[in-house]
């Protein structure tokens, strides 16, 4: 009895996922609701390929706007379409012409997954040098107006995290030790630099330098960020 009403459940829950799916579709193509707003709620209800055909239509009509390409390559990832997730990643990183994190997070991501964390290295190592060529240009300009700041909304250290997990994934252990060990040094009261480095350090099996570095994100983690070292240093039960 109880797998004839789990069967029944089941039949229910994706008929009414149907449902919603097919009108959310029907109210884009009507043009009752933005096109985007209905591929975001196909997404939610797990519909990736519904939303990726309503975000590629959208795509031909706004080919200049990197939110839709940034939203497709999650998509794509959510897919597992990980040469597409990256593409479109790409995509709106090159409209925008500005180095955005969650672009970068999603591009990095979708690189590993493809196992091609070696694009995904040079790719970061690329950004930070357009970073740091930012702020350098950036410097320069202020001298005549006070008022001009650097066109990307990125912290360094959020390029460098990546960096370290992407020379990891591709099985460069020390260059990723290298890059925490910078951040450390750079950062020496973020915590993050320490976590990175302790999460590393015990997948390799160095367990007491790593326990050495949890304790150091721990006392430098805000308060909201403990309960994220914890599970990594499995204070939690």
């Amino acid at each position: 009895m109880r797998e004839v009403r789990l069967r029944w459940f089941r039949h229910v829950t994706r008929r009414d996922i149907d449902f919603s799916a097919r009108r959310c579709e029907r109210l884009a193509k009507d043009g009752s609701c933005g096109v985007e707003g209905a591929a975001v709620t196909l997404a939610e209800l797990g519909e990736y390929s519904r939303a990726s055909s309503l975000l590629e239509e959208l795509i031909k009509k706004k080919p200049s706007d990197p939110d839709v390409y940034r939203f497709l390559g999650g998509v794509k990832y959510g897919l597992k379409d990980y040469e597409g997730s990256a593409a479109a990643f790409r995509m709106s990183a090159t409209v925008s012409g500005t180095i955005d994190f969650e672009v970068l997070r999603g591009l990095t991501n979708a690189l590993i997954a493809a196992k091609k964390p070696d694009e995904a290295v040079q790719m970061l190592l690329a950004s930070r040098k357009s970073l740091k060529d930012e702020k350098t240009s950036g410097s320069n300009d202020e001298t005549q107006n006070s008022s001009l700041k650097s066109k990307s909304e990125v912290e360094p250290i959020q390029v460098d995290l990546l960096l370290g997990k992407a020379y990891s994934e591709w099985g460069h252990v020390s260059d990723a030790v290298s890059v925490y060990n910078q951040l450390i040094s750079t950062y020496p009261d973020d915590f993050r630099g320490y976590l990175a480095k302790g999460i590393i350090l015990k997948e390799n099996g160095n367990v007491g330098d790593a326990e050495r570095m949890f304790i150091q994100a721990r006392f430098f983690a805000p308060e909201k960020a403990k309960a994220l070292v914890d599970k990594y240093s499995k204070r939690l039960p």
